[in-house]
């Protein structure tokens, strides 16, 4: 397929990123790059993040894992991943006409231990992707980061990312333990982001209670793996659970909650539990019972979204996951990407899907969550 929309793509940070756009008083402390023997590394209020990622994209194809990097300089970085103009032309090659930008650095700013710090961080970065996406706002759909320690904050900040012209918002896929996502706190948001007709994204790798940033890096061995398999979907399931058990998609219709880069598999299952434990276990604490025999299964289907990469035991059950939730994405230029190899990838992952079903998640439902105009981006 030649016209796919990538529903989870990145850029990767310039190193002046913060140093020119963060708020003054907070420019000693904002991610900063530092130059050292074996690479460049990102530093967040004094404490190492990570090294550049963009170095390698396709390289997987190419050799063994045990070849590939995680550390390198700026200048090793590919420069579509943060050249607009490069990033629209060469994902056009791999057969990618729109795609929907979140962060590579940035990620790790929900783990910034200081609120004011976390915040000014994001705005900054808003700034940057805004800007970026002007290039081809047909194209490119930006997504904002949103720190909603402060609900009243986080509700400016979507209202800000709207005026700037930002399509969707990123909050924490796991906020601190007595916040979590089925507090009252939070209904600010929820309702500013249908409002504003904001999609809400969960990426991994967002967790705000979890480790701080040089606490990730010292235990760097420990949170791949977690990413990678035991835990990757386990933050995701928390918050999404406490979300429907809670009634936000009862109280909010319209609001639309995506799980970025975690994969498909987990859902079945998932929403077996969740429909299990509303009709045969005891009402815990102050779960709601829904009107007119909705399961919680039915709040997943209407309002969540998933994006995947190369799940192909998750599109053997998306039957259970819904069709409509299901979005493909290729997490260029990342090292795990799919390109350039897409077209091949998603041919081979959706080889026994009939040709519509393959439509709408190669790019009809993406389209519509975010606005893509089809006929405006085929040209």
């Amino acid at each position: 397929m030649d016209d796919m929309i990538s529903s989870d793509s990145h850029i990767i940070e310039p190193p002046d990123l913060w140093t020119e756009r963060v708020d003054a008083r907070f420019r000693d402390r904002a991610p900063r790059i530092v130059r050292e023997d074996d690479g460049d590394f990102w530093y967040i209020d004094g404490q190492r993040s990570m090294s550049f990622l963009g170095v390698q994209t396709g390289d997987r194809f190419e050799k063994d894992a045990t070849e590939l990097v995680t550390v390198a300089r700026f200048e090793d970085v590919r420069p579509a991943s943060y050249d607009p103009a490069r990033y629209v032309e060469e994902n056009r090659k791999d057969g990618i006409v729109g795609s929907v930008v979140y962060p590579s650095e940035a990620l790790l700013a929900y783990s910034i231990p200081d609120p004011a710090l976390c915040s000014a961080t994001m705005r900054a970065y808003n700034d940057f992707i805004a800007e970026f996406c002007t290039h081809d706002p047909a194209r490119l759909k930006g997504i904002a980061l949103v720190n909603v320690d402060d609900p009243a904050e986080a509700v400016a900040e979507m209202q800000r990312a709207r005026r700037l012209g930002l399509e969707g918002i990123m909050i924490t896929v796991l906020p601190p333990a007595d916040r979590a996502y089925d507090h009252p706190m939070y209904e600010p948001v929820w309702a500013a982001a249908v409002d504003l007709d904001l999609p809400i994204s969960m990426h991994v790798a967002t967790g705000r209670s979890a480790l701080s940033a040089s606490e990730k890096q010292t235990s760097l061995r420990t949170g791949v793996t977690e990413a990678a398999f035991y835990l990757q979907d386990h933050f995701v399931r928390k918050s999404i659970g406490e979300m429907i058990f809670s009634g936000v998609f009862m109280r909010h219709p319209k609001l639309r909650v995506g799980s970025i880069e975690h994969e498909v598999s987990w859902v079945p299952f998932f929403l077996f539990q969740a429909d299990y434990c509303y009709t045969d276990r005891p009402v815990r604490g102050d779960w709601l019972r829904f009107p007119d025999g909705t399961l919680p299964s039915d709040y997943f289907r209407q309002n969540c979204f998933l994006s995947f990469q190369e799940d192909r035991v998750g599109i053997r059950v998306r039957d259970v996951c819904g069709i409509e939730t299901l979005m493909w994405g290729s997490d260029y230029p990342h090292t795990e990407s799919t390109f350039p190899r897409s077209r091949e990838i998603t041919g081979e992952i959706l080889a026994d899907v009939p040709q519509a079903e393959q439509q709408l998640i190669l790019r009809d439902n993406v389209a519509k969550l975010y606005g893509f105009d089809l006929d405006a981006i085929r040209s």
